[in-house]
């Protein structure tokens, strides 16, 4: 057991803070880019979702020193968060499209995100995880995959799918320690992303 630190579900009341972490974090994905209001939202209809949920890690101090998402079938889970915080997602996007116009291209990909991925005929996905800077290497994305899987597995799900970033290295490396199998590379937003399966 590690007494160093702990993890807990996500609350509605975290997501401003784990959405300003995302957004400083910005090595890899688009989201962050639409900023951290739209960040929030996004995080809150997860956290109000049936078919989605994050994982916390934090300190002894109760700061957040990492997190995870992740859904139980992604197509149901976009729209889900689409009608639960799709009006103000849509408006936090517009005022970002307003100073970043260049960003409609990333949208209209990532509009197309589940479909691209429905033929993979795995409901589940990890869609993301974040380790603070000043945290890294204190295997906290080991204590994260772990509690993801066991979430995963207190829900009922046999088998899921996680996308990462090729020149993401450590995120590629935990994929593999714990047993993920390559399924597959695609390309979006013009970086190639590898697919990753895990049976439960």
């Amino acid at each position: 057991m590690n007494t160093t630190f702990n993890v807990r579900p996500l609350k509605k009341e975290d997501c401003r803070e784990v959405a300003r972490i995302r957004f400083e974090i910005q090595e890899w994905g688009f989201l962050p880019s639409l900023g951290v209001d739209f960040l929030s939202e996004l995080l809150k209809g997860t956290c109000e979702s049936k078919w989605g949920f994050g994982i916390a890690c934090l300190d002894k101090k109760e700061k957040i020193a990492g997190f995870v998402f992740a859904t139980t079938d992604l197509k149901k889970y976009y729209r889900d968060i689409l009608f639960r915080r799709g009006a103000l997602m849509a408006f936090f996007a517009f005022l970002r499209l307003l100073q970043k116009p260049d960003l409609i291209h990333g949208i209209v990909q990532y509009l197309g995100y589940p479909d691209k991925m429905s033929h993979d005929a795995i409901k589940a996905e990890w869609l993301t995880m974040v380790v603070r800077e000043e945290y890294r290497n204190k295997k906290i994305g080991n204590i994260l995959t772990s509690s993801l899987i066991e979430e995963f597995r207190k829900r009922g799900v046999k088998q899921f799918k996680s996308t990462v970033a090729s020149k993401n290295e450590i995120s590629c490396r935990i994929h593999v320690r714990y047993g993920f199998k390559f399924m597959r590379t695609f390309n979006l937003h013009g970086e190639e992303i590898n697919v990753y399966k895990y049976i439960i």
